[in-house]
């Protein structure tokens, strides 16, 4: 009886062990999962986030592109008008624009 007596004994300590360090790994596993439950909360809040901020800018995108406000803008500032068919030339008349000298400094740039 005492082989089964010791035997039993070092099963028991072998099991209480083996059942201590399972305990632990899942104590372990346990605030892992805690943590990467928290990151993926954060991870979600600023991927809505981002997703309103892409909404926005969307929106200014479509306002800024608008072509009556380019067209204010560009008659406003840029004193631009509509081209005149009068204005369109051929190719032939490339020719006749006059080149401007430019000089050359020592470094190679132009220099009006």
């Amino acid at each position: 009886m005492s082989k089964r007596s010791g035997f039993l004994r070092h099963t028991t300590v072998l099991f209480l062990l083996l059942a201590g360090g399972i305990s632990m790994v899942l104590f372990s596993v346990k605030y892992q999962v805690h943590d990467l439950e928290d990151e993926h909360s954060r991870l979600v809040r600023e991927l809505e986030d981002e997703r309103r901020a892409l909404h926005v800018l969307h929106a200014e995108w479509a306002t800024l592109n608008d072509p009556a406000r380019i067209q204010a803008l560009a008659s406003e500032h840029l004193n631009m008008q509509p081209i005149q068919p009068k204005d369109v030339v051929g190719a032939d008349a490339v020719l006749d624009i006059p080149l401007r000298d430019i000089e050359f400094n020592e470094s190679g740039e132009g220099v009006q």
